[in-house]
């Protein structure tokens, strides 16, 4: 613990900087536990279906651009160049695709009481589907949060001067003190507010890149280096992960109406495009000007490039704001689908949303104590991104086309079995490499192929299920 103290004197920020991070965080805070005031149980579990427009927009924004995705897409951007910014394309066009899903999902949550992606599989399919779907999320998002505490403590660590272990406490304690008090309403009230933020200072960044260093930026930015196939393969990523994103059901679930859901995903793309454009300036900065760094690194080294000094504070806020909005999501589904897919279905009591009020917020206070020590211990899984949305992505086939055909049971939990079989196959292969984790970073490709085995699985049992069946 000594270590943990003797990094405050060190740090790189200013009494103001640290000033703004202090009302910053301290407004987070209020804004969640104001949100607990005069809550129903239902409040907590899924806003009371509440939603509107603006919390919408900005907690599926929000919710998408983390600490993770700072590092992990700016990353792809060092690695691959302008290319990888195809991946915000796609997810923008991912976001209008999913709307008559939404339109779909949001009429069914309401008659059936939906809480989480998973009670989808359990309502279209039978128990051992919808169990086995939990345990791909349960995978997917305890990853996914991993690598938020990590990659934001780290971000905050090499910008401030602070200790990982400081970015990571404040990070993880005040998140889990706002979710405990208010729950989902919580994360959509806290989001608004974070987003708000975040698009605040990508406003601010972007006026004093283009009035300072426009010749600088847009350098960076030719079209003409773009390679197809990687192009390509970005694009299909953004558009797939929507499918697989617990977070986007769960919205969808709790609008207050159809337009909310429809014009919410619009205004979603929007925001994703413009939020994309300035993390892939950054990585470019990186990816033109420094040849010797680590992928990881290429956010908060190309942040130094193209900001002054004065501005420090203000990319720590970014990065914070973006580690909350993203982590808070990931626990919250978490810790709701502990209490509905787990205890709900397994334990095979009436619940009612007192219960699954209690069961969440246990699981809020275990996912998170969980995560940090994880995140203490293994502080460079950049490479398990690739990992968790090859798990993640063999949810897709069978979410995809159980909105359109009459799907057996069996076909849809073989190939979810199947996918994760083949994923567990290429870590075997990694094992023997003498660089695993490289393995993956070079192969990312190999490992979102899940889909492709996941698809064909589910399309060859069908039939035959239909064949024996007749």
């Amino acid at each position: 613990m000594s270590g943990f103290f003797e990094q405050l004197p060190h740090s790189n920020l200013s009494p103001f900087d640290i000033l703004l991070l202090v009302l910053y965080a301290s407004t987070s805070l209020g804004i969640g536990l104001y949100a607990s005031r005069r809550k129903s149980d239902a409040d907590f579990m899924i806003a009371g279906r509440r939603i509107g427009i603006i919390g919408f927009v900005t907690s599926v924004v929000a919710s998408y651009i983390g600490g993770a995705a700072l590092v992990a897409y700016s990353a792809y951007v060092y690695r691959f160049g302008i290319s990888a910014f195809a991946v915000f394309i796609g997810t923008a066009i991912g976001f209008l695709v999913f709307i008559p899903y939404g339109l779909k999902l949001r009429k069914f949550s309401g008659e059936k009481q939906f809480y989480t992606l998973s009670d989808w599989f359990y309502f279209k399919f039978n128990k051992p589907t919808g169990l086995f779907s939990a345990i791909i999320l349960l995978i997917v998002y305890s990853g996914m949060l991993l690598n938020q505490f990590i990659a934001g403590s780290s971000l905050l660590a090499s910008i401030s001067g602070w200790s990982y272990e400081i970015g990571l406490l404040l990070s993880a304690a005040l998140i889990v003190t706002y979710l405990l008090a208010g729950g989902f309403r919580s994360v959509i009230r806290t989001d608004i507010f974070q987003y708000l933020v975040l698009l605040v200072i990508i406003i601010l960044i972007a006026s004093v890149i283009f009035q300072d260093k426009k010749d600088f930026a847009l350098e960076l930015v030719d079209f003409s280096r773009m390679d197809p196939g990687m192009t390509v393969a970005f694009t299909a990523f953004g558009i797939f992960i929507i499918f697989q994103s617990a977070e986007y059901w769960q919205r969808v679930y709790g609008a207050r109406s159809d337009r909310i859901v429809r014009d919410g995903f619009i205004l979603s793309a929007v925001f994703t495009v413009i939020t994309g454009i300035a993390i892939t300036i950054v990585g470019l900065a990186a990816h033109s000007h420094l040849s010797n760094i680590e992928a990881k690194d290429a956010f908060a080294k190309g942040l130094t490039l193209l900001l002054p000094r004065k501005l420090l504070g203000a990319s720590l806020i970014m990065i914070f704001a973006a580690i909350m909005s993203a982590a808070d999501t990931q626990i919250f589904v978490i810790a709701s689908s502990v209490a509905v897919d787990w205890y709900d279905k397994l334990s095979g009591r009436k619940s009612d949303d007192k219960r699954r009020m209690l069961i969440t917020r246990i699981g809020i206070i275990g996912v998170s104590l969980l995560s940090c020590i994880g995140a203490y211990f293994l502080r460079d899984l950049v490479a398990v991104i690739i990992f968790i949305t090859g798990i993640g992505f063999t949810l897709i086939p069978a979410s995809v086309a159980s909105f359109h055909w009459k799907l057996s049971s069996r076909a849809a939990l073989l190939s979810f079995i199947s996918g994760i079989a083949y994923v567990f196959v290429l870590i075997v292969i990694a094992m023997f490499k003498s660089r695993p984790m490289e393995f993956f970073k070079d192969h990312a490709d190999l490992a979102i192929l899940s889909i492709i085995v996941s698809a064909v699985t589910l399309l060859v049992v069908n039939l035959l299920s239909k064949n024996h069946s007749s």
